[in-house]
């Protein structure tokens, strides 16, 4: 019986291994996480309101993207006043690989994937002009549980686009209409430079 082994010249290898340490070196570029100090050098042009105070550093950012649900509900009696208001206020963050890391079950409690909480104890807000929703600043309260939201001082979100209902106004004849808003806007979340 013959048996034929053939063998490769180390030349014949040669692009086979270039194309190897190309792919690593692109995937390790891929995955190197964005520096977040880019956010220190922008707070200056953020308004004034909304910026963190000095002795925090960014440590987390995710992206906000989805549908927002509002409702034309009555507001007030005599005169009676309408408006649109959020239906579900709950929000998913993806990181910058678009894993899902972080749900706002409400505007005012947040949970990581790893488990960790915080709750918001005041928002201050900036307008962005219409349909966009507000820039935001939240001073929050990080539960005990640690992990990525623990001592985390305040969230801030920026740059944001779309998110409040414009199509139409919101009278008695839409009482009851509901919409589904796009929107889309970024989150940094802060904590105390020494902690």
């Amino acid at each position: 019986m013959n048996t034929h082994t053939a063998t490769r010249s180390p030349a014949s290898r040669l692009p086979t291994l270039v194309l190897a340490a190309g792919a690593l070196v692109l995937m390790a570029g891929c995955s190197a996480p964005r520096p977040l100090t880019e956010y220190l050098t922008r707070q200056p042009t953020l308004p004034a309101d909304i910026r963190v105070p000095a002795g925090h550093q960014a440590v987390l950012e995710a992206r906000g993207v989805g549908q927002l649900q509002y409702e034309c509900q009555a507001t007030s009696r005599s005169p009676w006043e309408y408006a649109w208001l959020p239906r579900d206020r709950s929000i998913e963050l993806r990181d910058s690989f678009n894993n899902s890391i972080v749900l706002a079950r409400s505007a005012r409690a947040w949970i990581h994937r790893d488990g960790s909480e915080l709750a918001v104890r005041e928002f201050v807000e900036v307008d962005n002009g219409p349909p966009n929703l507000p820039l935001q600043r939240a001073r929050v309260e990080p539960a005990s549980l640690p992990g990525t939201l623990n001592n985390i001082s305040y969230i801030q979100r920026i740059r944001t686009l779309g998110g409040l209902p414009s199509i139409r106004n919101c009278s008695s004849a839409e009482l009851g209409m509901r919409v589904s808003v796009p929107y889309e806007a970024d989150y940094v979340f802060w904590r105390q430079a020494n902690s």
